[in-house]
């Protein structure tokens, strides 16, 4: 099983203490989204330069790879305008995966709202977003997100597209069950022909409406149900922790949370496995 954390879920750490801290849990890789002050690392002033090549040796010597940067770009495009500033940003962030090794970036489906045909809108997107990809020897993957958390609807707008090499799909095991009721085992048949990665999250129900976020395990979104459809389809990607902390600061500190995660995810690969 390979491990990576996301740095949403440690929004005020630097370099040293991610890697220190994903080397203290085992994981085997770091996401970026997201590092200090700057949501979009593309924007930061630490990933260029001498500060990016600094980065990239930490987690390098550290015995990490980079899985994936989490750009806010979309698949989604109301206009050709908004498409070509998209891709614009994918451009940029596929730019950056060379001088980290990185060879996935996470892109969002985005909305369909007045959208006449949003799975051709999709494809559109997606066959432009596939020969970026290949010209820099990546793949973007799409996560289950915003109004595509309809695993059918996403899969069809990749074959509408022609199943183009350079972009693949992200499975965010929280977002189809928690909006639409969707079972895990329907969600990794749809999205297994393309699935390379996947986050991970729980929740439970909030006494004021709505859910709240909630270590591994502590709520009702059907985690094993997931892992164990995951084994079932063959998949071998990566299993991300996804912890919103920059997003819900009253959630747990990523010290709490980074190892629960590990822990837990051993736990359902092998219920022998030691904490880290």
């Amino acid at each position: 099983m390979k491990l990576s954390c996301t740095t949403l879920g440690c929004p005020a750490w630097d370099i040293a203490r991610i890697v220190e801290a994903a080397v203290a849990s085992r994981y085997d890789a770091i996401d970026f989204r997201g590092y200090l002050d700057c949501v979009e690392v593309v924007d930061s002033p630490h990933f260029r330069g001498g500060s990016l090549r600094e980065i990239a040796a930490r987690v390098r010597d550290a015995g990490l790879v980079v899985s994936c940067l989490g750009s806010g770009a979309r698949m989604s495009a109301k206009d050709a305008s908004s498409r070509a500033a998209e891709l614009e940003t994918m451009r940029r962030y596929a730019d950056l995966c060379d001088a980290l090794g990185c060879r996935q970036v996470r892109i969002f489906g985005g909305s369909s709202e007045g959208l006449a045909d949003p799975v051709a809108n999709a494809a559109e997107t997606l066959v432009a977003a596939a020969g970026i990809a290949r010209d820099a020897g990546i793949e973007f993957v799409v996560e289950t997100h915003d109004a595509w958390t309809d695993t059918a609807r996403l899969r069809a707008a990749f074959d509408a597209a022609g199943r183009p090499e350079g972009v693949a799909l992200l499975w965010d095991v929280h977002h189809p069950w928690a909006t639409r009721g969707e079972a895990p085992a329907e969600s990794a048949r749809n999205l297994s022909p393309y699935l390379r990665n996947t986050h991970w999250k729980d929740s439970r129900p909030a006494p004021e409406g709505g859910r709240r976020l909630c270590l591994p395990g502590e709520g009702d979104v059907p985690l094993r149900d997931a892992f164990a459809a995951l084994r079932a389809v063959g998949y071998d990607g990566w299993y991300t922790l996804e912890w919103e902390k920059r997003w819900h600061p009253e959630i747990e500190e990523p010290e709490v949370a980074f190892p629960a995660f590990a822990a837990y995810m051993r736990s359902l690969g092998d219920p022998q496995a030691p904490a880290p």
